[in-house]
């Protein structure tokens, strides 16, 4: 639900102290999804201790969850547009890489050695794998899925929580798992297979850039941007390649095998459509 539709459903427990913050809030909700609550409570010239209780009254835990909210409702205009002012004196290519590697650097701050281990494992020791996600992170999760898969991993690509989805979901047991990859957005498709997932017994892997994420037996969570920019996937990515590489690290050979046996598949189609030479004949190629 949109946060303005939140005001509109709450207005009858709404203080004077927290319509002001309100309106200082819908006037520029880049001013929300940005500010720390103390800034902003002094816009709207109110106490401090209003923002959270504000938050809390919307059915958000904490203001940082509100706050979260905010910035994802920033349309994917006002997040370029930010990305294109910030670039001031820059090439856009240079303001680009700049974000991207900023983003990178702070990676190791979020996500620890010991959840990468946990992944891992889980991922190992998985009969059948389904990656799923939707929108942008259902590029991604159709990639590492093909990326599982040719390290030796029966694994399963799901773009899109649709009848697909279902036919993939149907057959899971408590050896298998379901990791899940949820971005920006709300994802019901994703929430829906994680729960299912935990009603058969599987094992879920949430892979996510909210702070406010539906619950998995492991969780990694990492910002892919600074609040209210124009965000890729470069650090989810970045996590992936590290969970494959991990996976060849401790697997026992298992990916290695794997991959070895694809490029001898790949050179035997590429060989396929060759014509051979009959013996004794010496014509030049």
């Amino acid at each position: 639900m949109r946060f303005e539709d939140l005001v509109a459903e709450k207005n009858d427990t709404l203080t004077p102290s927290d319509i002001r913050l309100v309106n200082v809030l819908l006037t520029d909700p880049t001013i929300g999804s940005l500010m720390p609550a103390q800034k902003v409570a002094a816009r709207a010239g109110v106490h401090p201790s209003t923002a959270s209780r504000l938050a809390r009254k919307l059915g958000f835990e904490t203001y940082s969850a509100m706050r979260e909210a905010l910035e994802f409702e920033q349309d994917a205009a006002a997040r370029v547009r930010k990305r294109v002012d910030s670039a001031a004196g820059r090439s856009l290519l240079e303001s680009v890489v700049a974000g991207e590697m900023l983003a990178l650097s702070r990676l190791m701050a979020q996500v620890s050695q010991e959840q990468i281990t946990a992944a891992t494992n889980a991922l190992r020791r998985a009969n059948k794998i389904i990656v799923i996600g939707e929108s942008h992170a259902g590029s991604l999760a159709e990639l590492f899925a093909r990326r599982l898969k040719r390290s030796g991993y029966a694994a399963t690509g799901l773009a899109h929580a649709d009848w697909q989805a279902a036919d993939e979901l149907i057959g899971l047991t408590q050896k298998d798992l379901v990791f899940g990859m949820i971005f920006r957005h709300d994802s019901p498709g994703v929430v829906r297979a994680l729960t299912l997932a935990a009603e058969r017994g599987a094992g879920t892997v949430l892979l996510t850039d909210r702070s406010v994420a539906p619950a998995a037996k492991i969780s990694i969570t990492a910002r892919r941007g600074e609040p209210g920019e124009f965000h890729s996937l470069t650090v989810p990515m970045a996590i992936c390649n590290t969970l494959v590489l991990e996976l060849s690290r401790v697997d026992r050979g298992r990916s290695m095998d794997a991959l070895a046996q694809l490029e001898d598949l790949r050179l035997s189609f590429e060989n396929a459509g060759v014509p051979q030479k009959k013996r004794g004949d010496r014509s030049q190629p």
